[in-house]
């Protein structure tokens, strides 16, 4: 008898599986594969090392103080939030945050930081729990929102939140499933690497002293990245078997990624899509459970009866 309980450790349906079994269906975000693994950890990476060799040594002893103190109030306090949503945030809950309305409650707070109301040493520290968040996103594996990776591991409980870096993880589907093709696989592999190189050369080109110039000098690529994405857009544009309308919905995705790297919107865009998408999937849920309830009777009140007639039954 197998550790699951059936011969052979054979599924048995609606059984769940325990975190770390490879047989468990790896779900957007949630579960982050290889590839997402890699990205974040190398996007955290880059970020930090901005940060702490370029960013930091620009502020005095007491903002730096400060920041430290900002960023331990974030994961004290986001930590808190995901323990008292926690009913919230199960996916099928009436009213529930998981996926799009939880990624964008979480993100909300942290508009202070780009819109520049925050003094300067808590701005470092938003910064700093934010880009950690990402390190650790890539080292536990955790494929949600990068703010709820340190909550997450703590609480041992993983939320399905979306966030940016689920672009990846999309990319990366194209890749793992058996059904894909050359060109779906393709895409994927472009797709990924398109948004990595958008991730993590940019912080590092921002670093003082030669090592950021030789990242600077790798700039010029940014339209080989650009082209990727589009690339990548075209090629799951194509008829192909499977789902069309998850292939299209990436198709259109990656192709509006390489024009706003075109631009230079990529990857900060992500964060207020995120957002805007979010609520308007709240308010979605809301009207729609509003209208579940006014349908269910009232507690002692008897639904009236429904009688068949010859007009109902044509």
């Amino acid at each position: 008898m197998s550790p699951a309980g059936t011969p052979g450790g054979a599924f048995v349906p609606g059984r769940t599986r325990a975190p770390g079994d490879p047989r468990r269906a790896p779900v957007l975000g949630r579960d982050a594969g290889p590839a997402g693994r890699a990205v974040r950890a190398a996007a955290g990476g880059a970020a930090l090392t901005h940060l702490l060799t370029t960013k930091a040594p620009d502020h005095s002893g007491g903002e730096i103080l400060a920041a430290t103190g900002t960023a331990l109030v974030l994961a004290v306090g986001y930590t808190g939030l995901l323990a008292l949503l926690r009913p919230l945030l199960t996916r099928g809950a009436p009213h529930g945050l998981s996926g799009w309305p939880g990624g964008a409650l979480l993100l909300l707070p942290i508009l202070l930081y780009p819109i520049g109301v925050l003094p300067d040493g808590p701005a470092l520290g938003v910064a700093l729990y934010v880009e950690f968040s990402v390190l650790l996103a890539g080292a536990t594996g955790y494929g949600g929102l990068e703010l709820a990776a340190l909550p997450a591991l703590l609480l041992g409980r993983r939320p399905v939140l979306y966030g940016p870096f689920n672009a990846v993880d999309l990319a990366e589907r194209g890749m793992r499933g058996r059904r894909h093709g050359t060109p779906e696989r393709t895409a994927g592999a472009l797709a990924t690497a398109g948004l990595a190189w958008f991730w993590v050369v940019p912080p590092l080109a921002a670093v003082r002293g030669g090592f950021g110039d030789a990242f600077d000098a790798l700039t010029v690529l940014d339209p080989a990245a650009c082209g990727a994405l589009l690339i990548a857009g075209v090629l799951l544009a194509l008829p192909a078997p499977g789902p069309a309308r998850l292939r299209r919905l990436r198709a259109g995705a990656f192709a509006l990624l390489g024009l706003g790297g075109a631009v230079g919107a990529v990857p900060d865009v992500l964060w207020p899509a995120i957002i805007l998408t979010g609520l308007v999937i709240a308010a979605v849920r809301l009207a729609s459970g509003g209208r579940r309830e006014a349908r269910v009777p009232a507690p002692g009140v008897r639904a009236r009866p429904h009688v068949e007639t010859s007009s109902t039954t044509r």
